[in-house]
Formats: C-alpha cells, sequence, structure tokens
C-alpha cells in the first residue's frame, strides 16, 4: 500500500513538474527576455513611437502593452536596474484628445483595447486638441513612470512585446 501511495506522489510531483516546465514557463528567444508572464525587447535605440510600432512587428511583436497594473510595475523595475536616462515608448495611444484626459487604448496586432487602468504621473496627461500627447512614454526623469508624450520624438528607445 505504502509503494502504490508513493508512486502515485511521485507522478503527481513529475507532473506538477512538467506544468510548470512546460507553457507557463515558456522561454523567450533573444532578444527578448522573460519579464513576467511576458516577452519583451527593450530597445536603447532612439525613434519615433510610429518608426518603434514599424520595428516591433519587423520582428513579429507589437509595442508593449502594459495591460496590468503589475506588469507595469515589472517593466518599470527592470527598466530602473538598468540605470540609463533613456524614456521608452510603449504600445498605448491617445484616440480622442477632445476627452478630458484623453481615451487610451492599447494596440495589438491590428487591435484597440481600452486602458483598464491609468497610472499616470502626476500632471499627466497633458495631451488637449492643441497638444498633440498621444504616445504613452515610460519616462526616466520620473523613475520611469508613464507619462503622454508627441509621437514624432525621437528622443526615447522603445519596448516590443511578444
Amino acid at each position: 500500500m505504502l509503494n502504490i501511495f508513493a508512486l502515485t506522489f511521485s507522478v503527481i510531483v513529475l507532473y506538477g513538474d512538467f506544468m510548470i516546465s512546460g507553457t507557463h514557463a515558456a522561454k523567450c528567444r533573444y532578444p527578448f527576455k522573460k519579464i513576467g508572464h511576458g516577452c519583451y525587447f527593450i530597445n536603447r535605440e532612439t525613434t519615433t513611437a510610429d518608426r518603434a510600432f514599424a520595428l516591433c512587428l519587423r520582428r513579429g511583436a507589437y509595442l508593449a502593452n502594459l495591460e496590468t497594473l503589475e506588469e507595469a510595475m515589472l517593466i518599470k523595475y527592470e527598466l530602473q536596474q538598468m540605470h540609463k536616462g533613456i524614456s521608452f515608448f510603449v504600445g498605448a495611444r491617445n484616440i480622442n484628445r477632445y476627452v478630458p484626459g484623453g481615451d487610451w487604448r492599447w494596440i495589438q496586432n491590428g487591435k484597440m483595447t481600452k486602458m483598464t487602468y491609468k497610472a499616470f504621473a502626476s500632471g499627466h496627461p497633458q495631451s488637449s486638441h492643441s497638444n498633440e500627447q498621444d504616445c504613452m512614454l515610460l519616462y526616466a526623469v520620473l523613475g520611469h513612470g508613464i507619462i503622454d508624450d508627441t509621437c514624432n520624438h525621437y528622443l526615447h528607445g522603445y519596448i516590443c512585446e511578444k
């Protein structure tokens, strides 16, 4: 009877180990890095948001969608560990400057998803019908806090996600 218990326990442990090392712990291919549950490529090359969007597409990816606060905090922590003063574009856009605070959407594979949370730094978003700050940026000066910025600045890196 003890051997059957030991065998059953061993099978459960092996099955559990398989599940952990299976799809839930999938590896990311270089240059992507596993952060939380996703694969991200943090590129320090400075470019515009639109060009960053295209560069991510070339890699079979999209500008990072930080859909949960946990995901945003993990990425922010990763950027702070890099000790670089570079800000990074991510994949959110304001699609309506006429709405107070904007109408922010994550863009992924041709689909737009309304943001479920807004964790902008103090004083942001600043976009209005006369102030075209429609792209989301993790701003280095504010410890990679979330701000809105113009989409055509060449001063920022970008983060792709797969």
